[in-house]
């Protein structure tokens, strides 16, 4: 018998606020330094996780993501793969072709036979999910109702998508998944587990004076891990072609 390990990760955002920045700005600001700072800590972090979850899959550092919790191959959760299959996820080479409705609905097939369940949403990388969209934007048809036309409608005719919907399973972009990937997801074994203290917490402001400086310094802290507690339920897909956006 064996069991899965994750190791949480923390990441920190220091957010300084020295005393002669204060001064300078106090009646001239239009907006507070100290208001731009925190959100561009949010957001510094947000950008650091997004990017870990689609790309890291040694770096111990790092949230460990997808590459490595949806895969067929190596350790995962401290769980060699290689010697329990049930830990594999499956992946597919789609063998540089165009994403369509019918070679979407194939490896869909073949995650719930794989896994036994259907995946909550698959996830691509824009100019795939594009490529994947002139699949369906041939095939709209405008239905215009009688003594009425396109210029007496207030929002006019819609056309496209925002999800793309193959056999009950919405397709969904992500500008930080790479291109010629698409990941099928089960949100029942997938989650990003946070924990109840580090959820982008603010640790408050100290003063630097014992560095011998005016001013105040703080850290936004996220302690957290990617965890796939059932990768057989999941589907990674690479090769597809995309379009250059």
């Amino acid at each position: 018998m064996c069991s899965s390990d994750f190791d949480l990760k923390l990441m920190i955002a220091p957010v300084p606020f020295l005393g002669m920045e204060g001064a300078v700005q106090q009646d001239a600001a239009i907006i507070p330094l100290i208001e731009a700072r925190m959100n561009d800590a949010t957001n510094v972090m947000m950008d650091a996780m997004a990017t870990a979850l689609y790309n890291n899959t040694t770096n111990n550092q790092q949230f460990i993501g997808l590459p490595a919790a949806v895969s067929s191959s190596g350790t995962y959760g401290n769980i060699n793969r290689s010697t329990y299959s049930w830990w594999q996820s499956k992946q597919y080479a789609a063998g540089s072709v165009n994403p369509t409705r019918q070679n979407i609905l194939q490896y869909i097939s073949g995650t719930v036979k794989n896994g036994a369940e259907v995946p909550s949403f698959g996830v691509c990388g824009f100019g795939t999910w594009t490529l994947l969209a002139q699949d369906y934007v041939g095939q709209e048809q405008y239905v215009i109702t009688p003594g009425h036309g396109f210029d007496g409608e207030t929002n006019g005719p819609q056309a496209a998508f925002r999800a793309l919907m193959v056999a009950g399973v919405p397709i969904y972009p992500d500008p930080y998944c790479p291109e010629g990937t698409v990941y099928f997801l089960n949100t029942n074994y997938l989650s990003l587990y946070i924990h109840e203290q580090g959820s982008f917490v603010f640790t408050g402001f100290e003063s630097t004076l014992p560095n011998w400086q005016i001013g105040y310094v703080g850290a936004v802290l996220m302690i957290a891990e990617l965890v796939n507690t059932k990768p057989k339920a999941m589907t990674q897909v690479t090769g597809y072609n995309s379009v250059s956006i």
